[in-house]
């Protein structure tokens, strides 16, 4: 059942759209170009007759709901505000309902007070799927029961498939039978037997179709696969056509009591099909980007990430550039750029940063309309001057050289210690952490060669020498050739939010009550070696940073000159004691 309502959202009428946990939904009215609204909980298009009728013709069922207070405090001067939906369509009619022409009015149910109407949805791997009306009550009596957990992406409750489970949900919500008695099992993934088919692909030579059962536990192991994605068109996902990958494969189906059937060709796998790394997080950017992007925008963005893609940009400048662009076509309500004017633009970065915009995301988004309308535009003759927002000096945390300590004795897996030891002991970065490679690493040199930095710059920084035996004994037990610290999945890289939890659980244990990141261990490295008195140039070099100003930053935070300087309180204070003392001695 889909319900929509007349909204106030980004000053201007939408028309809100609401239903529950159903992707095919969600999908269809991607289709009309909504777009999430985190303010009202709901999807949202331009309220306009064209959008309804299509609305309309879309979805057989629709529940028309009155429009809450959700309008402008403050109206435009003389302006009308019209609360009917259905005003887009007739006249205004009695009660405020939305009735489209030629049909009955609708009646909108209201839930008694201290009731819950619940729909089951589907069975996803060990859970139940339902959707319930809010009520406070019930709400908090679900949560409180073992089993049950609110998932946040689809809106709805999750219901872990046990008996008792059942019968307490059931006698919350009230409806007896509600839930299938689809009970789960342990050995569930065995007992539902099916077949992993791998075929050739037309259409991309280095990729291989793969149709996988219905099984959920599967199904999230093959999509974090590097490079994995889903083909409507053909039903299954594509990954590249490796041994790495099929041998992977194979492992997760006998793991899983399955059936690999594999119907590609003689010598159609093969390791040059691997996905460069650089390759697989561009396209996913871009596919996010115009994921993120109305059919009526993607001209524009499409225009964009060319450009950006042509000049060899990173996937980070490129997400950056892109979602601060689409934010800006979004409440432009999707104009043609080159019909804005320089006072409009203004006024909508005036009017961001009056909503509590932060000076970083505004210098990002002055940027990315910069780099637009200069770079794709090429409108030399129409030269856009933005106000640049004041930003803020803040100082990046920092631990002591006893919490690093700390951190590294609360970690008890080697491979874990280890890398949380070489951020420290080396400065990289997390990404450049995670993709080091054994051939990068000089051991006759002591010295680590980071290829393809930030700015697709290279550098040297150093190897400690206490580090490197274990990381000899290190390479001899693990199997991995290429990666020096290889993910779940054999030929591919360790995951960056693998090293944050481990780092995070680590502080955890240790009691710390600062916020430290691993990124934090790059901030202490730089700080320690400046209170040991390394120039500041060296450090520069270390650390990669392209100009000597952001390396400056690390002279506030070091305790070696903080310390020397006394504060004129305590030197008051001292004066006055010594003083007392020599009023004293004479009087003795």
């Amino acid at each position: 059942m889909v319900s929509i309502q007349k909204i106030w959202h980004r000053n201007a009428f939408r028309i809100g759209i609401t239903f529950g946990f159903d992707e095919n939904l969600k999908q269809k009215v991607r289709q009309h170009g909504a777009v999430w609204s985190k303010t009202h909980k709901c999807w949202y298009i331009d309220y306009t007759k064209e959008n309804y009728r299509q609305l309309k013709a879309t979805f057989s069922e629709i529940t028309i709901l009155k429009d809450k207070a959700n309008s402008p405090a403050s109206p435009a001067p003389g302006s009308k505000i019209n609360h009917d939906i259905a005003h887009i369509v007739d006249p205004p009619v009695a009660n405020n309902a939305l009735r489209p022409p030629g049909e009955a009015e609708h009646k909108v149910e209201k839930p008694e007070n201290d009731a819950a109407k619940a729909e089951f949805c589907s069975i996803t791997g060990k859970y139940w799927v339902i959707k319930v009306s809010y009520n406070e009550r019930i709400s908090k009596a679900l949560l409180g029961t073992k089993g049950v957990y609110w998932n946040r992406s689809h809106k709805a409750f999750m219901i872990f498939r046990h008996l008792t489970v059942k019968t307490k949900v059931e006698a919350i919500l009230g409806q007896p039978d509600l839930l299938p008695p689809d009970y789960y099992t342990s050995d569930e993934s065995i007992a539902q037997k099916g077949e992993i088919i791998v075929e050739p692909f037309a259409l991309e030579k280095n990729k291989m179709m793969v149709h996988l059962p219905n099984l959920s536990a599967i199904i999230q192991q093959v999509k974090r696969y590097s490079g994995s994605r889903y083909s409507k068109a053909n039903e299954c996902y594509l990954l590249a056509a490796t041994p790495a990958v099929l041998e992977n494969l194979s492992q997760l189906a006998s793991q899983n009591g399955l059936v690999l059937l594999n119907r590609l060709l003689e010598n159609y796998v093969h390791k040059r099909n691997a996905p460069r790394l650089r390759q697989v997080k561009l396209d996913k950017t871009v596919e996010n980007l115009q994921t993120l992007t109305s059919p009526k925008g993607r001209v524009y963005i499409d225009a964009m990430t060319d450009y950006m893609l042509a000049l060899n940009m990173s996937h980070n400048t490129i997400r950056s550039y892109g979602s601060a662009f689409i934010t800006f076509l979004r409440n432009c309500n999707y104009r043609n750029p080159e019909e804005i004017t320089q006072k409009e633009i203004v006024r909508y970065l005036g009017d961001m940063m009056k909503r509590g915009l932060s000076p970083t995301t505004g210098n990002m988004l002055v940027n990315s309309l910069q780099f637009y309308y200069r770079n794709v535009l090429h409108c030399d003759h129409f030269e856009v001057k933005l106000p640049r927002p004041k930003k803020g000096f803040s100082l990046p945390p920092v631990i002591t050289q006893e919490e690093c300590i700390g951190i590294f004795e609360h970690i008890s897996n080697p491979k874990h210690k280890l890398v949380i030891m070489l951020a420290y002991g080396t400065g990289l970065r997390l990404n450049e952490l995670v993709t080091l490679r054994w051939g990068d690493i000089l051991f006759d040199e002591y010295k680590i060669h980071v290829k393809s930095g930030k700015g697709n710059k290279d550098r040297m920084v150093m190897l400690p020498y206490s580090i490197v035996a274990a990381l000899l004994s290190y390479r001899d037990l693990c199997s991995s050739k290429e990666w020096v610290f290889e993910g779940q999945y054999r030929g591919e890289p360790y995951s960056g939010s693998s090293v944050q939890q481990v780092m995070r659980r680590a502080v955890a244990r240790v009691g710390l009550t600062k916020k430290a990141t691993p990124h934090t261990l790059r901030h202490s490295f730089a700080t320690h070696l400046l209170e040991a008195g390394t120039d500041l140039r060296f450090i520069q070099a270390l650390l990669g940073h392209s100009s000597i100003k952001t390396t400056t930053i690390y002279t506030h935070l070091t305790k070696k000159g903080i310390d020397r300087i006394q504060s004129p309180l305590d030197r008051l204070v001292d004066e006055a004691k010594k003083k007392k003392e020599n009023e004293k001695t004479i009087k003795k």
